[in-house]
């Protein structure tokens, strides 16, 4: 009887050490795997957040774009600008991120019912960096375009005042 207890208790230690192994190995295990799942998931993560900024910030650069050429285009057809004063306006709202190697294109109408138009093409290394590149999708040699175009209403208006005396 003796014997079988002391069979017994050995067995039992053998089991608890066997369990004891297994249960570290499989935490060991574990860790393993979510470290493995993570080393693949972290770069298509930060891919995608990547592509989420570079997105935002070159949507926000084209609005702020299509709001300037809009605002010349108005000055264009509401008086008789010159065409330094629309690039100073243009240069100024845009700042000087933006505007740095900008391309303003100025189209006058002459009379009424003439489109009048500005043009601003911007480099999207202004609006941007690069995060991409490593896909494959490169802002280096790409541009943002933005158009106002407006039909003149009126043709100018000259105001001539006489002078009686």
């Amino acid at each position: 009887m003796v014997v079988l207890r002391r069979h017994v208790l050995v067995e039992n230690e053998v089991m608890q050490q066997n369990l004891r192994s297994l249960t570290t190995r499989s935490g060991r295990r574990r860790g393993a795997i979510l470290t493995t799942e993570l080393l693949l998931v972290l770069p298509i993560f930060l891919l995608l957040l990547g592509a989420i900024v570079e997105l935002t910030l070159l949507v926000t650069a084209r609005n702020q774009m299509a709001n300037v050429a809009h605002a010349a285009t108005r000055q264009l057809c509401l008086g008789r600008p010159s065409d330094d004063a629309v690039r100073q306006q243009v240069s100024q709202l845009l700042g000087a991120t933006l505007s740095k190697n900008a391309s303003i294109e100025i189209t006058r109408g002459q009379r009424a019912g003439d489109l009048a138009n500005v043009r601003l093409v911007i480099p999207m290394r202004n609006a941007s960096p690069d995060l991409l590149w490593v896909t494959g999708f490169s802002v280096g040699n790409r541009v943002l375009v933005a158009d106002a175009p407006m039909v003149r209403e009126h043709d100018d208006l000259t105001i001539t005042v006489a002078v009686q005396p």
